[in-house]
C-alpha cells in the first residue's frame, strides 16, 4: 500500500527538523581537543633558572660602597679550601657587583704596604689587550692557625711564601681577605688590573663557590 502524499510530507519536515537540530548542537558544543594538546596560541611558561653560583652563609660575604664605584669586598671563613679558589670566589663577586651596578669592567687597588718588593704591573699600549689578567687578581689575607691565637697578614707584594716556616694550609682555623675595586663604564684601557666583568664571570660562574 503506497503512503499517501500528505504522509511523505510530513516525514520529510519531521526528518529535516531533526537534521538542523543536529547542526545547531553541534556548533553550540563543539568537542574539546583530543590527546588533552595544549592551545597553541596560549601563553608558555617561562623555565626558571636559579643561581649558578649559591649564595654564601651569613657572615661569609660583605660588601662596603666607599665612594662612586668605589666598592671594598671582604671574604671570611673557618674551612681552608684553597688559596685559588677562595680568591677566585671574590673575584668572581667583584665582576658579578660591577654588573649589578651597570658598569663594564673594574680595577684593583692594590693594597701595597712599606717592604713589599714586588714589582709594579707595567702598562704596554702597544701590546695586546686581554679580557683579564688572572695573575694580577692578588689580595691581601689575614689568617689565624690552629695552635696561634694571633692572626698573620700576608701581603702578595713580599717576598714571604703564603705559608712560611713550613706551616701546613689545614691548620688554617680562621681565614679573612679583602680587595678594594674601583667600576668604570666604556671600553677598558691597557691597565694590566683591569678585569672585564662579563668575561670574568662567564669565566668563572660554573668554578666557584662561597668558603665556609
Amino acid at each position: 500500500m503506497k503512503p499517501s502524499n500528505g504522509t511523505l510530507i510530513l516525514t520529510a519536515v519531521f526528518c529535516a527538523s531533526l537534521v538542523s537540530a543536529s547542526v545547531v548542537e553541534v556548533a553550540a558544543d563543539p568537542q574539546p581537543a583530543t590527546n588533552n594538546q595544549p592551545n597553541s596560541t596560549a601563553p608558555q611558561a617561562t623555565p626558571q633558572i636559579g643561581p649558578m653560583v649559591p649564595a654564601a652563609k651569613p657572615g661569609v660575604y660583605s660588601q662596603a660602597k666607599q665612594s662612586a664605584g668605589h666598592y671594598r669586598l671582604t671574604v671570611k671563613g673557618h674551612n681552608f679550601t684553597s688559596k685559588d679558589a677562595i680568591e677566585n670566589y671574590v673575584l668572581y663577586r667583584a665582576a658579578d657587583l660591577t654588573l649589578q651596578q651597570h658598569f663594564q669592567w673594574f680595577t684593583l687597588t692594590e693594597k701595597r704596604s712599606k717592604g713589599d718588593i714586588a714589582p709594579l704591573p707595567k702598562r704596554d699600549p702597544a701590546g695586546l689587550h686581554y679580557s683579564f689578567r688572572m695573575q694580577y687578581w692578588r689580595p691581601v689575607w689575614r689568617y689565624k692557625l690552629v695552635d696561634s691565637p694571633k692572626w698573620t697578614t700576608w701581603s702578595p707584594f713580599s717576598t714571604v711564601a703564603f705559608f712560611a716556616h713550613g706551616k701546613d694550609p689545614k691548620t688554617i682555623s680562621e681565614f679573612e681577605l679583602s680587595v678594594d675595586i674601583v667600576m668604570h663604564k666604556g671600553t677598558m684601557d691597557d691597565n694590566p688590573l683591569a678585569f672585564e666583568a662579563d668575561a670574568v664571570s662567564d669565566f668563572l660562574i660554573n668554578q666557584v663557590s662561597p668558603p665556609e
